[in-house]
């Protein structure tokens, strides 16, 4: 399973937030399945489904995001629950732990 991990989304006003879901679910390229909010990390992870096409599904989310220059978007392979951890790969390597 393939997710984007969009650091600082929660920074964002409440209008933009609207504006970025209607945009993210007009897409025939990909499809998301699911989204995690991060709290402690104000981040969003977007679960896409294995048929998505990864590539324009990141950098449509870029382009988006392209004036929010706090806003950072990356590729996660994986995410492991340990005890009170949120733990993001990418390529085996961590990304961000993440409190829980």
């Amino acid at each position: 399973m393939k997710f984007i991990y969009i650091k600082n989304y929660l920074n964002i006003s409440k209008i933009k937030k609207n504006q970025f879901i209607e945009y993210i679910y007009s897409f025939d390229e990909f499809k998301v399945n699911n989204q995690k909010i991060i709290l402690n990390d104000n981040s969003l992870i977007l679960e896409l489904s294995i048929e998505s096409n990864f590539d324009i599904a990141k950098s449509s989310i870029d382009k988006f995001f392209d004036d929010d220059k706090d806003i950072d978007t990356l590729f996660v392979d994986k995410l492991i629950f340990e005890e009170n951890e949120l733990i993001i790969l990418n390529e085996e390597k961590i990304i961000n732990k993440v409190a829980i």
